[in-house]
């Protein structure tokens, strides 16, 4: 048997879906069902009854799921021993970083940590929070600053900064003429289009927005956009209005307004996240730091 079939059989166990299975996998579905299958020959047993309707266990499968979940796990536990280890003689520390983290608490974390320890190779990665919680449970990171939501029963997260959003809109949009610098209801909006990251790329931003214009009153109607800054192209060129946070100011023009919104405006929290299984005392001090700048 492979890990990887393994994985898959699980996968598979665990949502009785081949479907779903495979996005989680991020493999296409006949690549799973082939790699079921793979196992199931090895094995010379049928791991799965399957429908056009179900999926459900064998007997046979469920005697596999649960030596293979001990054994995976165990497995995990290896890999991020050795990791650590290896990290830990080559004085390597792995960080994972949102922008959102990068324009505010990070750098001054950064500051403190490089005073007390100069001979640390600082790694830093900058990635959406999804992949940070994935690399920070296979211990290919040693600490994430991402954004909130993040759960897992292996991690501990702890909020560290919280960000109010404001509105882009277009200078020629006409609450501006009417209501001037005076802070503006969300509801306000609720005929724009909002221009908004998708949420395959940033799950916790996207939300927040769908929630706050929930709260709000109304349904927003979406634009996908993948990158700050185009995002506030198109918001110049007048096809709608996007959230930005406090620190893009300096990035609006002459066709474009940063305008508050009333309270409760949406926020983004960023949180640090670390393996609860981890010793380290680098670990510690980043920790130490990073409640000293926080800010909630």
């Amino acid at each position: 048997m492979e890990i990887k079939e393994l994985r898959c059989f699980l996968r598979v166990a665990e949502t009785l879906n081949f479907n779903r299975a495979a996005e989680m996998l991020n493999m296409s579905q006949p690549v799973v069902t082939k790699t079921v299958a793979q196992l199931e020959h090895k094995l010379g047993v049928k791991l799965f009854e399957r429908t056009t309707r179900r999926v459900a266990l064998t007997a046979a499968g469920v005697v596999l799921r649960r030596e293979a979940d001990g054994l995976l796990a165990h497995l995990d536990q290896v890999q991020r021993s050795v990791r650590h280890a290896i990290a830990e003689e080559s004085g390597r520390f792995a960080i994972g970083v949102t922008p959102l983290a990068m324009q505010t608490v990070f750098p001054a974390v950064m500051r403190g940590f490089r005073a007390r320890h100069p001979e640390i190779d600082l790694q830093i990665h900058e990635m959406p929070s999804d992949a940070q919680v994935r690399q920070l449970l296979a211990a290919e990171i040693d600490a994430a600053f991402l954004l909130l939501p993040a759960a897992d029963p292996a991690l501990e997260v702890q909020e560290i900064h919280t960000e109010q959003m404001r509105l882009a809109v277009p200078k020629s949009h006409p609450h501006l003429k009417t209501l001037g610098n005076a802070p503006l209801p969300l509801s306000a909006f609720a005929g724009e289009t909002f221009i908004i990251p998708p949420r395959a790329q940033n799950p916790g931003v996207h939300d927040e927005i769908i929630r706050a214009c929930s709260v709000a009153g109304f349904r927003p109607k979406v634009k996908d956009c993948t990158e700050g800054q185009s995002c506030l192209c198109l918001v110049e060129a007048g096809m709608g209005v996007s959230f930005v946070t406090n620190r893009i100011d300096c990035a609006a023009s002459d066709d474009m307004r940063i305008v508050d919104l009333e309270d409760p405006a949406p926020s983004l929290c960023v949180a640090l996240a670390w393996r609860k299984d981890d010793p380290s005392a680098l670990l510690q001090v980043i920790r130490d730091l990073a409640l000293e700048e926080a800010v909630v």
